[in-house]
């Protein structure tokens, strides 16, 4: 189980490759289908989320469920899967980015 900051626990699957940053604030580069590893400094376990440079493009396929927010505040939930791909901006149809929600 995750705390609210944090998406991952050490042990989770990477679902998506990116970067991810720990509680101790490291920043590392994981791939999809590894695990997420210890905390790199302290060597115990620990939570991870996705690093503040991490965004999607309207287009994008997602590769990974959950809520996303794009760069004016919209919320939306989005499922990973056939052909899934993030939207264009709900208030002006334009494309734009997304971040997983609670890395704004």
């Amino acid at each position: 189980m995750t705390n609210h900051l944090y998406e991952h626990s050490t042990d989770d699957i990477v679902k998506e490759t990116g970067e991810y940053t720990c509680e101790a604030g490291i920043t590392k580069t994981l791939y999809k289908g590894d695990k997420f590893p210890s905390c790199p400094e302290s060597e115990i376990s620990t939570y991870w989320k996705h690093s503040e440079s991490h965004y999607h493009n309207s287009g994008d396929k997602v590769t990974e469920s959950g809520k996303y927010v794009d760069e004016d505040g919209d919320e939306l939930e989005l499922e990973a899967g056939a052909g899934a791909t993030f939207p264009n901006c709900p208030k002006s149809g334009t494309p734009t980015k997304w971040k997983h929600a609670g890395n704004l």
